[in-house]
């Protein structure tokens, strides 16, 4: 401990600036972590409205006709999960604004909402079974899937396994939809390809603005992660720089690679909202 006689103004200025310096360590780490945690939302808020417009781009065969009514029910079943997931997933971009992080409660809904999401995905896949549309069902089956990691990602912080997780399943849906939709052009009613395109083509174009900002906003975010792993904590010691972390393993430098994970899915997320684009314009 530094004895009175020894704080000469000089060392008390020091210690001073070193404090400040600390302090504003801190503040950025966490408000570093509370922005990635954010973007992680915002690209789940996305990835859902995609999951909606892929399950409502399902319709039937013209050749294997199914029932309309269960076909609607079961729709609106999946649509009143949905909205309830969109409003947690809001509920979470809202606490990481305000404390970095998702609360646990707010964490347990969302996941407990995307299991039934995903329950009645399966419900659905099995209405379509039933009525002989093999890839109508794998799409929704996919779907269901997806929402699942989607929640994974968006309820927990930032990982960059969970996110490669949800980016390799929306994979797996854009090839399922791809699949049914190559299918879908000789084999659709003309009032269902109509609809399609009247109804998701405007939505997947706001989507395409969506992920655009996004992109630029995680990148910039990936660029401060970069500058601020490169600055040198060292002087405030090993303690400090624990606590400077945020939270975060190895500080700063622990949300590079999830934020280039991050990245990867969002502009996957683009790539796949054009080709469902340009899939639906051909229809």
């Amino acid at each position: 401990m530094v004895s009175a006689k020894r704080l000469t103004p000089r060392r008390v200025l020091m210690w001073f600036l070193l404090l400040m310096l600390f302090a504003a360590l801190v503040y950025a780490a966490t408000e570093l972590l509370g922005q990635t945690n954010k973007s992680a939302a915002d690209a789940g808020s996305t990835g859902a409205d995609m999951e909606m417009a892929t399950l409502e781009s399902i319709k039937p065969s013209k050749s294997k006709p199914a029932k309309p009514s269960e076909q609607q029910r079961l729709l609106s079943k999946i649509r009143s999960i949905d909205r309830e997931y969109k409003a947690l997933v809001n509920k979470a971009r809202s606490e990481t604004m305000s404390t970095s992080h998702v609360s646990p409660a707010t964490r347990s809904a969302g996941v407990a909402c995307a299991n039934r999401y995903q329950q009645a995905s399966e419900e659905y896949a099995a209405y379509w079974e039933r009525n002989g549309n093999p890839k109508q069902a794998n799409v929704a089956h996919q779907t269901g899937l997806a929402r699942v990691k989607n929640a994974d990602m968006v309820f927990n912080d930032v990982d960059s396994s969970k996110i490669s997780d949800y980016n390799d399943q929306q994979d797996k849906v854009a090839k399922a939809r791809r699949e049914y939709l190559a299918e879908a052009k000789g084999d659709l009613s003309d009032a269902d390809r109509a609809a399609l395109k009247s109804t998701l083509l405007p939505r997947l174009q706001k989507m395409t603005g969506e992920v655009t900002s996004l992109v630029s906003q995680i990148t910039s975010l990936l660029n401060q992660a970069r500058s601020a792993a490169g600055g040198n904590v060292g002087a405030i010691g090993g303690c400090a720089k624990q606590l400077v972390s945020g939270g975060i393993a190895d500080g700063p430098a622990g949300l590079i690679a999830p934020l280039t994970s991050l990245l990867s899915l969002t502009k996957g997320l683009g790539n796949n909202i054009g080709s469902m684009i340009s899939d639906v314009t051909s229809l």
